[in-house]
C-alpha cells in the first residue's frame, strides 16, 4: 500500500509539474503575443498618417505662367513600400497623400515639356511648384548612336543604288 500511495504521490507531482509548465509557457505566450500586438498598434499608428503634398505645375515665368491640366504626377516611395499618382485639374494643381517621414522620388511628365524628377522628405503638408521648360523642336538634337545609324542607313540607300545601276 505503501508503494501505491508513494507512486501516486510521485505521478500527481509529475502531472503539477507538467501543467504548471503549460500555464506558465501559455502565459508568457499571451504576454509576448499583446506586446507584440501593442507594439504593431505603436507602429501602424505612426505609419498611418498621411501628409497632403501639393503639387503645381505651371508653363511660363513670373506672372506669365499658365496651369498645366492634366498632366500625370507618380510618386514612389524610396523607403516604403507606398506608391500614388494624381493628375492635374484645371488650376495645375495635384494633391497626393503621402507617408509622413518616409522618402519619395516624385515624377512630373507633362506632353512636349522636360520631365521633372526630384525626391524628397515628407515632413508636414507641403506645396511644391513647378514651371516647366517646353521642348524646343524647332531643331533637331540627334546623339551620336542616331547619327551612325543614319549614316549607316544613308550608306546602304547609297549601296543598293550603285548595285541596281
Amino acid at each position: 500500500m505503501k508503494k501505491i500511495s508513494s507512486a501516486m504521490v510521485k505521478m500527481a507531482v509529475v502531472l503539477l509539474a507538467v501543467f504548471s509548465l503549460i500555464i506558465a509557457a501559455n502565459a508568457g505566450y499571451v504576454s509576448s503575443n499583446l506586446k507584440s500586438q501593442k507594439t504593431t498598434q505603436m507602429m501602424n499608428t505612426k505609419t498611418d498618417f498621411y501628409a497632403n503634398i501639393t503639387f503645381n505645375v505651371y508653363e511660363g515665368e513670373g506672372c506669365g505662367c499658365v496651369p498645366l491640366r492634366s498632366v500625370p504626377l507618380n510618386a514612389t516611395g524610396r523607403d516604403t513600400d507606398h506608391f500614388t499618382s494624381g493628375v492635374t485639374d484645371d488650376n495645375g494643381t495635384c494633391v497626393l497623400q503621402l507617408e509622413y517621414d518616409k522618402t519619395y522620388r516624385v515624377s512630373i511628365q507633362a506632353v512636349d515639356h522636360e520631365s521633372v524628377l526630384f525626391d524628397f522628405v515628407v515632413l508636414d503638408n507641403q506645396a511644391f511648384s513647378f514651371h516647366m521648360k517646353v521642348i524646343d523642336t524647332s531643331s533637331y538634337h540627334f546623339s551620336f548612336l542616331q547619327m551612325m545609324l543614319q549614316k549607316i542607313v544613308l550608306a546602304k540607300k547609297t549601296f543598293n543604288v550603285n548595285l541596281i545601276v
